[in-house]
């Protein structure tokens, strides 16, 4: 028989949990619809959870992993993972089925990769329904299909109201409470409305968009230009060839947006431009690999020293994107190159140098 146990951690918040010896840890339900859930318990969903309740909502956070639900259940922390958060907020309550998770929220916030888009949506087909509310926050495109997340969501499950949360905001920067920005994209204004409940505040400011498709291609692309400024820092190119290159990505990506169905000022917005300056500003992960691709160093030994990092598989899709859509994305498709060992850095820059002429 199940034992029922209350942990407390060291926040003070208590999460219901039942132990079992033979089966994963279940959650005891929440009020039914009593606020929102974040599913994704990695760096970006556990921020987004604390700032939910920090603003006062009741939050359930959950993922598909229950050996780590219930360490942040018992510990109320990942201080490896999240050093800049030393406690939950008594307000999130750590669940161990996505399914109970799922039955208290009216508003479903979803912080995975983009390669675990699929199986969670299929997860949520089986326990949402129509009157639900779903956000995603993935900074991607399905690696074997190049399907945007927002499509996935639509076709596995039976919500409508979808929509993505993207822009420059950095983890460390919101759980700070310095001034950020996102942008919400969706054609249900109630989607604006509930991130609007959520997260707006002093510090953060929510902007609203009807492009799902530009803002989501947009998001996928910024990665791209971040490692390839990474690139031209090591090289040391100078100023002069960041101020080439990053407004030349920037058109890049809007060529692609345009193709994918988006609009062309997606690009420049939040979640092109400004994802790509705040990756570059902040000495990111995603330049951090440029830089070391630009020493010649191989991928495998740049993800051995970072860790795993999405940038690889968003660099590679969107390439796959632009190729597939007939779009000109020269940065994009050399980038992808030197990732695959196919293409020195160096002789990457002077191969984008020799394109032919082109229209500003």
């Amino acid at each position: 028989m199940a034992r029922r146990k209350a942990v407390t951690g060291d926040a003070g918040g208590t999460t219901q949990l039942a132990l079992q010896a033979e089966a994963p840890i279940r959650a005891v339900p929440l009020r039914p619809r009593a606020g929102f859930a974040v599913l994704g318990a990695g760096r970006y969903g556990l921020t987004l959870a604390e700032l939910l309740a920090r603003a006062g909502h009741q939050v359930a956070l959950s993922a598909d992993e229950p050996a780590r639900l219930l360490a942040l259940a018992q510990t109320r922390a990942d201080l490896m993972g999240l050093p800049e958060l030393p406690a939950l907020h008594s307000g999130v309550t750590v669940c161990g089925e996505l399914a109970d998770a799922i039955a208290s929220a009216h508003t479903l916030i979803v912080a995975v990769q983009a390669s675990q888009m699929r199986a969670l949506a299929l997860q949520l087909g089986a326990h949402a329904d129509p009157a639900h509310v779903v956000v995603h926050v993935v900074r991607g495109l399905e690696p074997e299909t190049l399907e945007r997340p927002s499509r996935l969501l639509r076709h596995q499950t039976a919500i409508k109201k979808v929509g993505a949360m993207l822009g420059p905001a950095l983890v460390a920067e919101l759980l700070a409470g310095r001034p950020n920005a996102f942008v919400v994209a969706s054609r249900f204004p109630e989607v604006g409305d509930r991130m609007i409940e959520g997260f707006a505040s002093d510090s953060l400011r929510i902007y609203l968009s009807s492009d799902l498709a530009g803002v989501e291609v947009a998001a996928a692309a910024a990665s791209v230009g971040a490692v390839a400024i990474g690139m031209a820092l090591e090289l040391g190119l100078g100023p002069a060839t960041l101020g080439a290159l990053i407004p030349r990505a920037a058109a890049e990506m809007a060529r692609v947006v345009v193709a994918a169905g988006g609009k062309a000022p997606s690009a420049w917005g939040l979640a092109g431009l400004g994802e790509m300056l705040a990756l570059r500003e902040s000495e990111s992960r995603e330049v951090a690999a440029g830089r070391a691709l630009g020493r010649g160093e191989p991928l495998t030994q740049v993800l051995a020293t970072l860790g795993p990092l999405h940038a690889i598989e968003a660099v590679r899709t969107f390439a796959a994107l632009a190729d597939r859509l007939g779009a000109e994305a020269h940065i994009a498709q050399v980038v992808a190159r030197i990732l695959d060992g196919a293409l020195p850095a160096r002789e990457g820059v002077l191969e984008l140098m020799r394109l032919g002429p082109m229209v500003e």
